[in-house]
């Protein structure tokens, strides 16, 4: 049993160990080597590397290495209590023979290692306890992005409802407009041939009561049916475009909605995680502090709880949800040309015999023309 003296040179024979009776080393619960050196104290040597039964580690005062005889190594003093039990073993022989420091060496080391799992300990905590305002806060943040997608459809969707409705009433002016200048060019045109025919001498022969009138209405009616295939062609034509700009919409707003969905079951599950995560962390520490002194039964038991909860979670979060968007895009189909109504367009004489209600074209023309400016052109009801 070696005893324990002051020796000269101690601090240059083997890297500042001494000889092997000199030290005693041990693997600390860091993974570090350290060693309660004759005259020096407790030293950390860095990592070591097993060599046989030996270890070589990184010497006190010199830049090489040291090497540790297997012989000199004892259980870690955090773990065991031999070294202050007096039971006559080596560790206690080392511990009272000599080395008055070795105790305080050890209990300041145990000290330093509490207070290192104490504060990582502490700071774990707070970082849990953090973890709900950050998803209240990242939730939050992804709250106003949705609203302001949700906003940005909106507006598109208002825009291009004016279009429609502003293009809708212009087609339906445009109709109106034309069919006034073709009764305006049919009455012009009838006054003017019959001049013509009254200038010849044949103002009361049958081309002034009969053809010229029915030679006008025709064409007349023909520019007539023309305006209303141009009004009706516009017409679907806005319809259909403003019928699959509606199919797009929903399908953008429920794209969005399965987006924000996603989104906040993204954020929670990373939140979760993380959770889990550092409470993980927890669960060692507390072990490790443990090692120093310390019941941390009942945290630790809390940690795996909460470690459970969070698992939980993460599995309903993982529940299928089927999304709103499924990919289809419906092609909406306008009606059919004919089901736009653009009212009674045809132009009409009526001829009576002069010896009873006569009426002379002119005035049959623009009775027609007043009786249509009466009617309403733009009864649109569609199939």
């Amino acid at each position: 049993m070696a005893e324990w003296r002051q020796a000269e040179n101690v601090g240059v024979k083997n890297g500042g160990l001494g000889n092997a009776e000199d030290y005693a080393w041990w693997v600390g619960q860091d993974g570090n080597v350290w060693a309660n050196i004759k005259g020096v104290g407790v030293r950390n040597l860095g990592k070591g590397t097993e060599v046989g039964s030996s270890m070589m580690a990184n010497a006190i005062n010199m830049d090489n290495k040291a090497l540790l005889d297997g012989s000199r190594r004892i259980s870690d003093p955090a773990l065991e209590s031999q070294a202050a039990n007096g039971t006559g073993d080596y560790n206690a022989s080392y511990a009272s023979g000599g080395s008055s420091s070795y105790n305080a060496e050890n209990e300041a080391l145990k000290a330093r290692m509490r207070g290192i799992y104490d504060r990582q300990i502490s700071d774990i905590n707070d970082n849990i306890n953090s973890l709900d305002s950050q998803l209240k806060n990242t939730l939050a943040g992804v709250d106003n992005e949705y609203k302001t997608y949700k906003n940005e459809q909106q507006s598109s969707y208002n825009a291009n409802k004016n279009d429609y409705d502003t293009s809708t009433l212009q087609n339906k002016q445009n109709l109106r407009q034309d069919r006034n200048d073709i009764t305006s060019r049919a009455s012009s045109g009838l006054r003017g041939l019959l001049r013509v025919l009254g200038a010849m001498g044949a103002g009361g022969g049958s081309e002034a009561r009969y053809e010229v009138p029915e030679m006008v209405t025709r064409q007349a009616n023909s520019e007539m049916d023309s305006a209303g295939r141009v009004y009706r062609q516009n017409q679907q034509n806005l319809d259909t475009d403003w019928g699959n700009y509606n199919e797009q919409f929903e399908n953008d707003k429920k794209k969005l909605e399965d987006w924000y969905s996603g989104q906040v079951k993204a954020k929670k599950q990373e939140n979760y995680e993380k959770g889990q995560s550092l409470l993980a962390d927890l669960v060692t520490a507390l072990g490790n502090r443990a090692q120093y002194g310390g019941d941390y039964g009942s945290s630790v038991d809390d940690a795996y709880n909460r470690i459970k909860s969070y698992r939980d979670q993460i599995n309903d979060l993982g529940k299928f949800t089927p999304t709103q968007y499924t990919g289809m895009t419906s092609v909406y189909k306008a009606p059919d040309l004919a089901s736009y109504d653009t009212g009674d367009t045809k132009l009409s004489t009526t001829i009576t015999d002069s010896n009873t209600s006569a009426s002379s074209p002119l005035l049959v023309a623009l009775q027609g023309l007043n009786k249509r400016k009466s009617n309403n052109p733009y009864n649109t009801a569609r199939a």
